[in-house]
């Protein structure tokens, strides 16, 4: 146990020495980033989907950006940039072109027509998109709006979607999924929000979302091939699809002689007459005494008998020079200065302001609540995935940061199509990106121990690789949160937590030294000098009198 807590101390200190002597490890500033062969963009075909988009053939004619203005606010129009281009941060594939919007705060939107509508009643509906954030991502959205058919004007935010979703941040980052939802009865629509979502990545790499919904009524969110979310359509959502049975009826009004409160004032009571509500809560104590060694003619500040005129003081330009105020020296070893006031104490006679007792209510009826009543635009839909048919694809976004990225975009009703896209497209983008991030991002090595340093030199370079971890695992925390942290950098976050012990345990062991000192610092005196066979009694009745003097003086000033 002796020998771990040690290794942790030594963690901890040779951490904060790495810190501040830095590493002489690291490669030279000037030494050029290392290379890495990337593959090359290959197009891949997906039979059968409603939409698959690589963006190899660039945007037009089957991307049209949007000339509308927002609904909204007229004001506003859709003026962002985009563009079908090479991606130009952390690049995987050599020669992939993809979606980009290009334009700093501003509003983008572009949208797409499927060939023929994508109906989720037949089979149910399968989203799934690349986004990758060239520039990370401070307040923006990169989700997609699949556009319910048919598609009618100029895309904007007033058009009409089937399903919203995929990542946002402003502030925290989160997930949206939406779907829109027609009361059978009364024909509006309403917005249906899933809770609890999941959050995204913000870092540059490139990751897949995915949204399924199944014939059943439930759905699932994938992000980077791996389910994060599942639910169900009737039950996940704020606000439920089924309204209430019944509802309260709003005409009805709770009646003026209506008594709701179940305890009242006693009207029958009186204040008794010795009941004085203008008594003070606190009083003068009259039984203390002044402490002898009060001094009442004394002023608790004086002026500094040492201090002096300064030699360039102009009594007609700076007027009447007067010593600084200093405190009284002689108030040091009495009881007290100034007048003195006797202490206050709570008044045994103070009863406050009198209420007569609450007694119950004899006309009490109960808590009133309006009547219920038969909501009249109930509705059971027990089918929820029969959604609206999507005519369209469209992405409508507002962004501070430029270089928001969508690739690979398919639209259909197969999991294992999309499963099958994230294998065969995603993944190796994916692997590519971190190859180069590694590459451009390198660890440090460990060097060799040699002849000389021996043990101190394999230990810096264990302390080295330690710190490495640590270092990538809080990277990852920062830009992909704990889950993908703890995931990608396991040792990393176990070496914080080592560090973490190692510092506790070396705090504790200095406050249990320091401990030690003072204890033996406020014993020694006594050791040190007894008293003298020779001492008179006099300097023994002194001694004990100035102790008990202080002892006076501290209690007095304490009350």
């Amino acid at each position: 146990m002796t020998e771990m807590l040690g290794t942790l101390l030594l963690l901890s200190l040779a951490l904060q020495a790495r810190r501040v002597c830095g590493d002489d490890t690291a490669a030279p500033a000037d030494e050029p980033a290392p290379k890495v062969a990337i593959p090359a963009f290959t197009p891949y075909s997906v039979p059968g989907a409603a939409l698959w988009e690589q963006f190899a053939g660039g945007l037009e004619p089957a991307w049209k950006r949007s000339l509308a203005t927002k609904a909204d606010k007229a004001e506003n129009r859709y003026d962002g940039e985009w563009a079908a281009e090479d991606v130009a941060e952390l690049a995987g594939v050599a020669g992939d072109k993809a979606l980009v919007a290009k334009s700093e705060a501003r509003h983008h939107a572009i949208s797409t027509q499927l060939g023929q509508p994508l109906d989720p009643a037949q089979g149910g509906l399968v989203l799934q998109y690349e986004v990758k954030l060239q520039n990370k991502l401070s307040c923006g959205g990169a989700y997609v709006k699949l556009l319910t058919a048919p598609l009618r004007g100029e895309f904007s935010d007033a058009t009409p979607y089937t399903v919203m979703f995929g990542p946002d941040k402003c502030g925290e980052a989160k997930m949206h999924l939406i779907f829109r939802h027609r009361n059978p009865v009364s024909g509006e629509y309403t917005e249906h929000h899933l809770m609890q979502p999941p959050v995204p990545p913000t870092d540059s790499m490139s990751h897949l979302y995915t949204l399924a919904v199944f014939t059943n009524n439930t759905f699932s969110v994938a992000i980077d091939g791996t389910e994060r979310r599942t639910g169900s359509l009737l039950d996940d959502f704020e606000p439920p699809v089924n309204p209430p049975k019944e509802i309260d009826d709003p005409d009805d009004t709770k009646p003026a002689d209506w008594e709701d409160d179940a305890s009242i004032p006693d009207p029958d009571a009186e204040k008794p007459d010795d009941w004085d509500e203008d008594a003070p809560l606190m009083v003068p104590d009259e039984d203390a005494v002044m402490p002898k060694g009060w001094l009442v003619d004394e002023p608790l500040m004086v002026e500094d008998p040492s201090a002096e005129k300064p030699a360039d003081w102009d009594d007609d330009e700076d007027g009447d020079w007067a010593a600084p105020m200093v405190p009284n020296p002689r108030c040091e070893s009495a009881d007290g200065c100034g007048p003195w006031e006797r202490p206050q104490k709570r008044n045994p006679g103070y009863k406050g302001k009198w209420a007569p007792p609450l007694i119950d209510n004899p006309r009490y009826k109960g808590e009133w609540a309006p009547r219920r009543i038969d909501n009249p635009v109930y509705f059971e839909d027990r089918e929820l995935y029969r959604l609206s048919a999507v005519g369209g694809v469209g992405f409508e976004l507002w962004t501070m940061q430029s270089g928001i990225t969508f690739d690979n975009i398919y639209l259909g009703d197969s999991v294992a199509t999309a499963a099958q896209i994230a294998d065969d497209v995603w993944k190796p983008k994916h692997d590519s990106e971190l190859a180069v991030h590694a590459a451009l991002n390198p660890k440090p090595p460990a060097k060799a121990a040699s002849a000389a340093s021996g043990v101190l030199e394999q230990l810096r370079a264990r302390f080295a690789e330690i710190f490495t971890s640590i270092h990538s695992f809080y990277s990852v925390l920062r830009e992909a949160g704990p889950a993908a942290a703890l995931r990608e950098e396991a040792r990393g976050a176990a070496a914080s937590a080592m560090a973490a012990v190692g510092l506790a345990w070396l705090a504790w062991n200095v406050l249990l030294l320091a401990r030690l000192a003072i204890g033996t610092g406020a014993a020694a005196p006594a050791r040190a000098h007894p008293p003298a066979a020779g001492d008179s009694d006099a300097d023994a009745a002194t001694a004990s009198s100035t102790a008990r003097a202080g002892a006076g003086k501290t209690a007095t000033k304490r009350k």
